[in-house]
C-alpha cells in the first residue's frame, strides 16, 4: 500500500510538471490581453507542485501515507493536465482556422490571384514603404479586351477558365517580387516594386504581346484567342506632397485606370502611360 501511494503521488507529480511546462509554452505563444491569465495558471498549478512533493518525502521520512488522498492527487493532476492539453489542441485548431480564412480573405476564389482588397493594400504598403525609402514602383491595370464578347459567345464557364489561364500565363511573364490581383471582372492590377516607368512599360509589352501570341485551351471545343489593354502608372514622390496613403492610392489606381481607357481607346491590345 505504502508503494501504491508513492507511486501515485509521483505520478501527479509528473502530470503536474506537464501542465505547468504546457502553460509556461502557452505564457510565451499567447499575445494581448489574456496573457496575464495564463502566467496566474502557471504560478498556481507551480505552487500546487508543493502539494505533490511533500507526501512523498513524508513517507520516505516518516512511513506515513494516506491511500485515498494519493488517488485523489493523481487523479485531479491527470484531469489538469488533460484540461490544458485539451484546450492547447483548441486553440491551435482555431490558430489554423484563422490563417486559413485570412488566406482564404486574401485570394481571389476563382483564379487565386490576390484579391481587391488585398492588392490594394499590398500598394498602400509600397506607398509607404517608397515615402520612407524615396524609391520608386509601377503598376499595370490590365483589361481583357471584348471580354463580353468572349462570355456571350462562349458562356460564363468558358469566360470564368479565360480568366484562370489569363492569370496563369500572366504570372510566366512576371518576377518573383511582382504581385497580381484581381480588382474585379475581367480586371487586373500588377504592382512593379522598384520599377521605373520606362521599366514598367517594357513588362506591359511583355505581357501583352505573351497574351497576344497564345491561345487559351478550355472547356471549349476549340482554343481561344484573347488581348489584353494595359495601362501604366509609376508613384512619384514629388507629386504627392500634403496627401495621406489612402488619398495617394486612390490617386494612383484611378491614373492607372485612366491609362487602360486610354489604351481602349486607342484601339485595344495596347501599352499606354499616363
Amino acid at each position: 500500500m505504502q508503494l501504491l501511494a508513492l507511486i501515485c503521488y509521483v505520478l501527479s507529480f509528473l502530470f503536474q510538471i506537464v501542465a505547468v511546462y504546457i502553460c509556461i509554452t502557452l505564457t510565451f505563444k499567447i499575445a494581448g490581453a489574456f496573457r496575464w491569465a495564463w502566467v496566474c495558471l502557471t504560478i498556481g498549478l507551480t505552487l500546487m507542485l508543493s502539494r505533490r512533493i511533500f507526501p512523498v518525502i513524508d513517507i520516505y521520512t516518516s512511513g506515513n501515507f494516506k491511500l485515498i488522498d494519493a488517488f485523489f492527487a493523481l487523479a485531479i493532476s491527470i484531469c489538469i493536465s488533460g484540461g490544458i492539453y485539451g484546450i492547447t489542441k483548441l486553440i491551435e485548431s482555431e490558430k489554423t482556422k484563422n490563417q486559413v480564412l485570412s488566406l482564404l480573405s486574401a485570394l481571389d476564389p476563382l483564379t487565386n490571384c490576390l484579391s481587391r482588397t488585398e492588392i490594394f493594400s499590398k500598394i498602400a504598403n509600397e506607398i509607404e514603404r517608397t515615402l520612407r525609402t524615396g524609391n520608386t514602383f509601377s503598376i499595370l491595370e490590365i483589361d481583357i479586351d471584348y471580354f463580353k464578347k468572349v462570355n456571350d459567345q462562349f458562356g460564363h464557364q468558358v469566360g470564368d477558365e479565360i480568366l484562370i489561364s489569363l492569370v496563369k500565363h500572366i504570372q510566366e511573364s512576371l518576377r518573383d517580387l511582382d504581385i497580381l490581383g484581381r480588382i474585379g471582372g475581367e480586371e487586373f492590377l500588377i504592382l512593379l516594386p522598384e520599377t521605373k516607368e520606362i521599366e514598367a512599360l517594357q513588362v506591359a509589352e511583355r505581357i501583352r504581346a505573351h497574351i497576344a501570341s497564345i491561345s487559351h485551351h478550355t472547356s471549349w471545343s476549340e482554343p481561344i484567342q484573347i488581348t489584353v489593354s494595359i495601362g501604366i502608372t509609376s508613384f512619384k514622390i514629388s507629386a504627392c506632397i500634403g496627401s495621406n496613403k489612402q488619398e495617394l492610392l486612390k490617386e494612383l489606381v484611378h491614373k492607372a485606370d485612366q491609362a487602360m481607357y486610354l489604351a481602349k481607346d486607342s484601339g485595344r491590345n495596347c501599352s499606354c502611360v499616363l
